[in-house]
């Protein structure tokens, strides 16, 4: 359960080129916008208190600080002195959501039917919100977590999955398909390409969205993985959230033993695995030990 927290820890010093920091400065102004709608509905509906004050009046010191540094026209380069833990984890997290508000914007304009050029222009403008969330090591806000669950706009938070099932098409009959099958049936929002893509999806898109989006990556290892090309770039794509300490790639053994994995990786082969000689029942329950530890829905 989310539960408010700052961690006044001092962490280094920023310098950031305006540019860059107006971009924080308008996500964390979003962010801010949101929770402060939430604060007010709960106190329409009859809360005695607001129950994101605190992070209000946090990302609200924040702003008034940037503010009054982008006021000053003539800095082409915004100095932050012994930033602490909890305002960057904050940055992280409005940088995260202000991506995930502009990938939704611009799925309804391609939805809409606007120009693919002028929808391309604005797929543009995420990457460097992308870039700038990439570059900050520490874990973004738990906060994010409540937008994840309940502050999300409509449509957005029906983007959110707890796993990405990545595996080659090839072992999809034998073991992939009632295996993903599974997990949903354990009540798991899981990415499969089967459940989630449409006709006349973009597949990269989809995918980059499904990695971008999901809390964990559940690696179908085996023979067939490693002879594409293809799941393996999904790999790496889950290898790279794997920051800061944070586990993402949960793998499976499927038709391979640890000398096989390891001769294609070494460092895959050191990770605890399962292997799918267990029952599914079991398979399932290993996944649901680490996304669902406490055993809730």
């Amino acid at each position: 359960m989310y539960r408010y927290s700052y961690d006044a820890t001092r962490v280094g010093d920023w310098s950031l080129a305006r540019e860059k920091y107006q971009l924080i400065q308008n996500a964390l102004q979003l962010l801010l916008a949101r929770i402060e709608e939430w604060n007010n509905t709960a106190l329409e509906h009859g809360a005695v208190t607001q129950p994101y004050e605190q992070e209000e009046a946090d990302l609200r010191n924040m702003i008034a600080w940037g503010q009054e540094r982008l006021d000053h026209s003539e800095l082409t380069t915004i100095f932050v002195s012994g930033i602490s833990v909890a305002s960057v984890r904050y940055i992280k997290a409005a940088l995260l959501y202000r991506i995930w508000l502009r990938e939704a914007e611009v799925e309804q304009r391609e939805a809409a039917a606007w120009p693919s050029t002028v929808v391309d222009a604005l797929r543009a403008s995420i990457q460097p919100l992308r870039d700038l969330a990439a570059s900050i090591s520490q874990q973004p806000s738990d906060l994010l977590n409540e937008l994840r669950l309940g502050l999300a706009p409509t449509g957005l938070a029906e983007g959110e999955w707890d796993v990405f099932v990545c595996h080659a098409s090839e072992d999809k009959e034998e073991f992939v398909r009632p295996f993903a099958q599974a997990l949903r049936e354990a009540r798991l929002r899981v990415w499969y390409d089967e459940f989630t893509l449409t006709l006349g999806d973009s597949l990269r898109r989809s995918i980059d969205r499904g990695l971008a989006r999901s809390r964990y990556g559940v690696v179908i290892l085996s023979p067939n993985f490693f002879a594409k090309d293809w799941p393996q770039r999904e790999l790496d794509g889950l290898a790279s959230l794997e920051v800061n300490g944070r586990k993402v790639i949960l793998p499976l053994w499927h038709k391979i033993d640890a000398a096989g994995v390891r001769a294609y990786s070494p460092t895959l082969a050191d990770r605890v695995a399962a292997s799918t000689s267990e029952s599914m029942n079991r398979l399932v329950a290993a996944v649901l030990s680490v996304v669902r530890p406490t055993g809730g829905t």
